[in-house]
């Protein structure tokens, strides 16, 4: 990919009025909370979308399962925008939501369970590592499944800083990238690799560096050549259009 890619400026980027993201996420929290018994919850597992491809990922609720980090990004979140219109997205993330709450162990014993089928996995289009145990748990599965390459973006800075102070590197079929947005803080000492949108005006993430690539929009085909961002070392960036 070009390091000096130019924007296409076809950015269908717009940001939500707060009400409006106050307003579909408080109906998929309303739809986890009316779930009390897990005895016959599943975890959901979406099979692709046009922008991942054929690429399986498991979410939660964006904005309410993201944690610390999202307060600058929750009005432009491409999940809460473009995927939680659907009341099928918003039934699966509340879904998946109130199976982490009500019984952790099996959500993550039923992920691991369809990882063994697959390549490739993406975690999160919507929601984030929740919690340290949580990145703990991811760190596992892909420890125990060496056969699968597994993509995660996550704004929990303060989470993979302390794994990585305190325990080492990860795991390397684990690509771990720092998702920035714009008016952030360089909270990357450890150098791995970034990933930020870039607005119609140039703006982009403070944690970004010179040695960039461009997203062409098609985690299937990066994925089957190791490139983009599952490709992605330290002092990379990953750049996208804002959208």
């Amino acid at each position: 990919m070009s390091t000096h890619a130019k924007l296409t400026g076809k950015h269908n980027y717009a940001e939500f009025k707060e009400e409006t993201v106050r307003f579909r996420v408080k109906k998929m929290t309303d739809m986890r909370d009316a779930i009390k018994d897990a005895t016959d919850l599943h975890v959901k597992i979406s099979y692709g979308n046009r922008k991942l491809g054929a690429v399986p990922s498991v979410s939660l609720i964006p904005v309410f399962d993201c944690g610390r980090g999202c307060e600058m990004c929750s009005k432009g979140c491409y999940d809460v925008r473009n995927v939680c219109c659907y009341k099928e997205s918003q039934k699966q993330r509340a879904n998946n939501s109130a199976r982490l709450k009500l019984d952790r162990e099996k959500y993550f014993r039923e992920i691991e369970a369809h990882v063994q089928f697959h390549r490739v996995w993406r975690w999160h289009v919507g929601g984030d590592l929740k919690d340290y145990d949580y990145l703990g748990q991811v760190v596992g599965i892909a420890e125990r499944n060496q056969h699968c390459q597994f993509l995660i973006f996550t704004k929990r800075s303060d989470l993979v800083n302390e794994w990585l102070d305190n325990v080492g590197e990860f795991p390397k079929n684990l690509h771990l990238l720092l998702s920035g947005w714009r008016g952030d803080k360089d909270v990357n000492p450890h150098k791995l690799p970034v990933s930020s949108p870039v607005w119609k005006d140039g703006s982009k993430s403070c944690m970004c560096t010179e040695n960039v690539y461009w997203c062409e929009g098609d985690c299937t085909a990066c994925a089957m050549v190791s490139g983009g961002c599952w490709g992605a070392k330290s002092g990379d960036t990953i750049l996208f259009e804002a959208h």
